[in-house]
């Protein structure tokens, strides 16, 4: 049913080209047929685009530009399928020049969309994806709903190739909606193919075969071929992930041989690149080997260097003649401005001047106060400092001083217990009881004065402690291998005590004091001829 109503089409089309009298009848003829036929021969197709062409430019009423620039991004379509990229380009910037001069945002949206079908082509991913969103929005501008379909199914197919699979899916599901939302079934089952490939790509594989395999029935049934190859393609590829590599080596060839048939170049390379990998992991290493070679000489002759100069050679000459129409075009609006410029010059120059001035002159103002205002602050940070210096000087004299005074209670406080013990001694032991019992009381008052002497020695320890953290903070900067006994001996040295005091204040002999002041000043590698004392108070 479908091959004849595709019978049937074919006819009505070459019998309006028959009918045709007009030259503007017979390009709109020539086109359409052209247009149909891409899908089932190039070479039909190609033939058709340029006898419209021809007929175009025979044409003298110069008014056919629209249909020129059609048919110019048609040529860049059989061109991109046969493999010739730098072709495609090149009628591709013909026809953008075309839809500028006609200011048609519908059609430059075509000839982006196509530009990036060809980078596509040449795995210039990222050049595609910039192509396909320039070609969104000139799309939505111009309402044309399939074009804008189309763009987001193939910005998906480049995202997908470019490893962005979560794009190309929110991609592929857009491009679904806006299908669906204008009842186009034919390209709501290219948005599924597509689908399917990524499908693939994400391990999916029973549902990628099963859309591939509705698609392929679907595109032998329309009898379009490059659809055809491309999804035998696409269910090798899908048995290769699954190492089911006979099933895979089928279709591979299948798509290889509708390649073949209809010279899609392309495709021919990449099938037996397929098969040559697929060879090799099945164990047949000729046949590896001989599909890899032919694979060679067709990639060579599409992705050559040259290609590539070419395509580049083309771009910028287009941008080249572009900038120079730009230019000539403003080469006239800038002359008549140019007087305007000039005698505007002047009075600007005199306002820049003076609005210089005004900048310089404010600038020293501000300056000058800066600088005054960090003055001030300078010389009254000076006198805070030197202040609280003088408070903090007299605050620690003050507690050396206290220091000093415990230190003789505490030395008053010894010599009393020595005393007490001796009265103990004399007046109690081997006494009559009438007289130790007033021994008692007299030793007992003797107490109480004593423990009000040592309540005000209870925090002696803290006091010292209090009074030289700084001290001990830089004698372990200036001399690590002190110890913490050694550190706080040179405490009590700089708070100018005696050995003697310093015995009673430790608890240990006199010998131990004096072992201990000349590890010290072995430490501190100090002469002989310099007191130890004087040393340590001044590092303070």
């Amino acid at each position: 049913m479908i091959s004849q109503e595709r019978d049937a089409t074919l006819t009505h089309l070459k019998s309006t080209l028959t009918s045709a009298l007009e030259d503007t009848s017979k390009i709109k003829a020539l086109f359409s047929l052209g247009v149909y036929q891409l899908d089932h021969d190039f070479d039909r197709a190609e033939q058709n685009f340029k006898k419209a062409l021809l007929l175009i430019d025979n044409n003298e009423s110069g008014k056919l530009l629209d249909q020129k620039a059609a048919i110019y991004v048609q040529m860049g379509v059989v061109n991109r399928r046969k493999a010739n990229y730098p072709e495609a380009i090149a009628f591709h910037l013909k026809a953008m020049k075309y839809y500028e001069q006609l200011n048609d945002s519908s059609g430059i949206g075509d000839v982006y969309h196509n530009m990036a079908m060809v980078y596509r082509y040449q795995k210039e991913h990222r050049k595609a994806i910039e192509h396909f969103k320039s070609a969104i929005p000139l799309k939505q501008l111009a309402r044309d709903s399939v074009g804008l379909g189309a763009a987001y199914n193939m910005l998906g197919v480049s995202y997908r190739q470019n490893k962005q699979l979560d794009s190309a899916l929110v991609c592929y599901q857009t491009a679904k909606r806006i299908f669906r939302n204008i009842e186009d079934e034919n390209n709501v089952y290219r948005v599924n193919n597509n689908m399917g490939v990524l499908y693939q790509k994400l391990d999916q594989y029973d549902k990628a075969l099963e859309i591939q395999f509705e698609n392929l029935i679907r595109c032998k049934r329309l009898g379009k071929k490059l659809s055809s190859c491309v999804t035998h393609y696409n269910i090798s590829s899908v048995y290769k992930r699954k190492k089911e590599w006979p099933k895979s080596l089928k279709h591979a060839d299948s798509a290889l041989q509708i390649a073949l048939a209809e010279n899609f170049r392309e495709r021919i390379s990449i099938a037996y690149r397929r098969k040559s990998f697929v060879h090799n992991k099945m164990g047949n290493f000729k046949s590896a080997y001989e599909d890899y070679r032919k694979f060679n000489r067709y990639s060579d002759s599409i992705f050559n260097l040259e290609n590539e100069k070419k395509i580049q050679a083309l771009e910028l000459n287009y941008e080249f003649q572009k900038e120079k129409q730009a230019d000539s075009l403003a080469f006239t609006q800038e002359k008549r401005e140019v007087e305007l410029v000039a005698e505007a010059e002047s009075s600007k120059k005199r306002l820049y001047f003076v609005l210089l001035l005004g900048a310089i002159i404010a600038g020293a103002i501000i300056a000058f106060l800066i600088r005054r205002n960090y003055l001030q602050r300078s010389k009254l940070v000076k006198a805070t400092y030197e202040n609280e210096k003088k408070i903090l000087d007299q605050e620690i004299k003050g507690k050396e001083n206290d220091i000093k005074r415990l230190i003789a209670d505490n030395s008053m406080r010894l010599a009393f217990k020595e005393e007490l013990l001796g009265k103990i001694k004399t007046y109690v032991i081997g006494a009559e009881p009438d007289h130790i019992k007033k021994a008692l009381n007299s030793l007992t008052t003797q107490l109480k004065l004593q423990i009000e002497t040592e309540s005000k020695l209870s925090g002696l320890q803290e006091k010292i402690d209090y009074v030289n953290q700084s001290f001990d903070t830089t004698l372990k900067g200036l001399y690590p291998d002190l110890t913490t006994g050694e550190r706080e001996v040179c405490a009590l040295l700089r708070l100018n005590l005696s050995i003697k005091e310093i015995m009673t204040i430790r608890s240990v002999s006199s010998d131990s004091v004096k072992s201990m002041r000349r590890r010290i000043r072995k430490k501190m590698n100090i002469p002989q001829t310099i007191e130890l004392e004087k040393f340590i108070q001044e590092l303070a």
